[in-house]
């Protein structure tokens, strides 16, 4: 897990817009690692601690109850604990949060074809962080674009307070409350090739639509953190991990 530079100017972009990419910031080498790691953990179907469970049977049709996201897997996977501390992670962290951060959460989200997406939302609705946002940091494990359900951002939207949830159109969203974003923002996809790596605050207005491709999963390693000055998240969050 060698060091690689970290590019200049990436806190203007993130203080700026809310988000910034970071491209190529791991090997296909090491996406393939926590692709196979991932599988693994998943052909086990029920994992305790991991907030996983999978069906016997697809019964409803729903490609996202066969591979449903996996939460908080560095709690049972000392390789994704690894890359939940990983050091070119926190050293993007340590420059964009001006210090340290803690680790809060991780998920592998598979989104295989024909899934719905995510309407949009904003992290910190569920995170809760006081005073500052959480940060996530969005690794693509495949090349990620339009027809797989890539991420859409609305850049400048972190400068929102956390905002109110409302019904939205669960057959594009497998969720069924969305963020009806001001109007004037206006929407950006973030198209990412495989070791790409977003980071984004916890207040920027986020999304994504259904994956339309035939074959292709939009297989993603996300995880969340805090500011180490934080003074309040959602507890249960915890246990939290501290990355040094």
């Amino acid at each position: 897990m060698s060091k690689r530079p970290i590019p200049p100017n990436i806190k203007h972009q993130y203080q700026n817009d809310g988000y910034v990419l970071i491209k190529q910031l791991f090997s296909e080498q090491e996406c393939d690692e926590l692709i196979e790691r991932s599988l693994a953990l998943h052909a086990k179907k029920s994992i305790p601690g991991c907030f996983h469970s999978v069906p016997e049977s697809e019964s409803d049709g729903d490609p996202l109850r066969t591979y449903p996201r996996m939460m908080h897997p560095h709690r049972v996977d000392d390789l994704s604990l690894q890359f939940l501390k990983h050091p070119r992670i926190v050293e993007s962290l340590r420059v964009l949060l001006d210090g340290e951060a803690i680790g809060l959460q991780t998920m592998f989200y598979w989104k295989p074809p024909g899934a719905r997406g995510q309407d949009f939302h904003q992290d910190d609705y569920y995170l809760r962080t006081e005073p500052n946002a959480c940060i996530a940091a969005w690794m693509a494990l495949d090349n990620i674009d339009e027809e797989n359900g890539g991420l859409i951002v609305l850049p400048g939207s972190n400068t929102e307070d956390i905002l109110a949830m409302s019904s939205t159109d669960t057959s594009q969203s497998f969720t069924d409350t969305a963020v009806h974003p001001p109007g004037q923002y206006a929407e950006h996809l973030v198209e990412m090739e495989k070791g790409d790596l977003l980071f984004f605050h916890g207040r920027l207005i986020h999304g994504s639509r259904p994956n339309h491709s035939g074959t292709r999963f939009r297989k993603t390693f996300i995880c969340h953190y805090i500011s180490a000055d934080s003074t309040n998240y959602n507890k249960g969050y915890d246990p939290i991990v501290h990355l040094n």
